[in-house]
């Protein structure tokens, strides 16, 4: 690194009239931020002003320089390397503020700052933390593709204009809790590696979220939302991130029908206590597995997890049927009714009603599972007529006059044989009145349970086929 100036007399022999002006290696946009700037040292080949030289061992001379563009109200900044904590606290930028390609190496404050016109902060990196907490930004703040290596913290800032954080990379936590986007909001396309709370921010414009990656847990508690609000995937990433986790808890959504999840993989826990009835859902896959569910609404320390996903299940089942989605409404009403009946005991609970109507069709949701019971009360009742006693005189009636004056009345019948104990308990299932008639005891009550329990169950056969295919 050559840390020399040049000497007058090899500008003199340069040009013997004027010294050129110097201009400095940044990139051609930035350099509108050096103008006027003198060399100040070499880097890797290149000439720098102190403004854009990237090294941490020109602090007096960039704080001369700084403090120059302050007092005269020129706030370009694009490509500043800054060496140093920068503190913003409570400044007030009357003109547009540009820190288009800036890198911060330390800490950047704007707590309480005021930006009165467009605030640039493009492809900006922050490499420490950068706190904008309740900053004002009275027109376009743009922070698109811009790189925070550490905390972000906009708690409680204010954009009144158009806020664009477009591919940009939070790697840290970053807050936006409390604040207040007045016109457009986007996401799109930004990660967030970490943490990123958005609890308690207004929205009272579009808020776009498509492509933003949520790798850990994303915090809209208590967000309010009063227009669009957008949150899409693409086929090659479905998902907000690989451990995401979102949650909707108490958000306020004013316009609910405007509030659109599009080609994504979402989880019903994410939308507790938050009324989901009409939200929309393009193209998107859930996770139906409910003890995952419940498992993940407890680790969110959620109260009374059962009862409330419960609740969420149903009102998805009936944005489902609403938007003629039954197979998934099916599914949905299926987890509401098994919520509730695996809280207790873990679900073995069979001097319950809802023990016994999730064990016959699955609460009138499982085709198959309601199939398999009709087939086998059809069975087992064959199988019972087997082994007890139908009066079979109809079938031992002779032609002597003699013989049936003196034969004794039968009380105890002969069993059916499987042929016709199979015959005879298809007719029962379907309301039927079969011959012969039961003639003990036992049989009569055999009879009598087929009769009530076959076209109940058939009844929910067809319930269940019904819900699964209903137009």
């Amino acid at each position: 690194m050559n840390d020399t100036t040049p000497s007058a007399t090899q500008s003199e022999a340069a040009s013997p009239d004027v010294a050129p002006a110097f201009v400095c290696d940044c990139s051609k946009r930035a350099r509108s931020a050096c103008q006027g700037e003198p060399f100040f040292r070499e880097h890797k080949g290149k000439r720098y002003c102190v403004l854009h030289y990237p090294g941490a061992d020109k602090l007096e001379a960039f704080r001369v320089a700084f403090n120059r563009k302050l007092e005269g109200k020129d706030y370009k900044f694009l490509g500043v390397w800054f060496p140093e904590e920068v503190n913003f606290r409570g400044f007030e930028f009357s003109a547009d503020a540009d820190f288009y390609g800036a890198r911060f190496s330390a800490n950047a404050y704007f707590t309480n700052a005021k930006f009165g016109a467009n605030a640039d902060f493009t492809y900006a990196e922050f490499g420490a933390n950068a706190y904008f907490f309740s900053a004002t930004f009275s027109a376009v703040a743009s922070f698109l593709g811009a790189t925070f290596s550490a905390k972000a913290d906009f708690f409680g800032a204010r954009f009144s204009a158009n806020a664009s954080f477009y591919d940009s990379t939070f790697s840290a936590d970053a807050s936006f809790s409390g604040a207040t986007f007045s016109a457009d909001a986007s996401f799109s396309g930004a990660t967030f590696s970490a943490d990123p709370s958005f609890s308690g921010a207004t929205f009272s414009a579009n808020a776009d979220f498509s492509d933003a990656t949520f790798s850990v847990n994303a915090d809209f508690t208590g967000a309010t939302f009063k227009s669009y609000a957008n949150f899409a995937g693409s086929d090659e990433q479905r998902s907000f991130g690989e451990q995401n986790q979102l949650d909707f808890q108490f958000a306020h959504i004013e316009k609910p029908e405007r509030v659109s999840f599009h080609t994504l993989d979402l989880k019903p826990h994410w939308f507790i206590n938050c009324d989901c009835r009409k939200f929309e859902f393009v193209d998107c896959e859930w996770n139906h597995n409910l003890k995952q569910e419940l498992e993940s609404a407890t680790n969110a320390e959620i109260s009374a997890p059962h009862r409330l996903l419960a609740i969420t299940f149903r009102q998805l089942a009936d944005n489902a049927e609403a938007n003629h989605r039954y197979h998934e409404a099916s599914n949905f009403r299926y987890n509401a009714f098994e919520a509730r009946r695996v809280e207790t005991y873990g679900g073995f609970a069979f001097w319950r009603l809802d023990w016994w109507y999730w064990f016959a069709s699955g609460y009138g949701e499982r085709v198959l599972q309601a199939f398999l019971v009709f087939l086998g009360i059809f069975i087992l009742f064959a199988v019972l007529f087997t082994q007890v006693g139908f009066d079979q005189s109809a079938k031992n009636m002779t032609t002597s006059a003699t013989q049936a004056a003196t034969a004794q009345p039968d009380t105890i019948g002969k069993p059916l044989d499987w042929q016709d104990a199979f015959i005879y308990s298809f007719y029962v299932t379907i309301l039927q009145k079969p011959k012969p008639e039961p003639l003990t005891r036992t049989a009569k009550i055999l009879v009598g349970l087929e009769t009530v329990l076959g076209p109940a169950q058939a009844a929910l056969l067809a319930l269940a086929v019904r819900r699964r295919f209903m137009r």
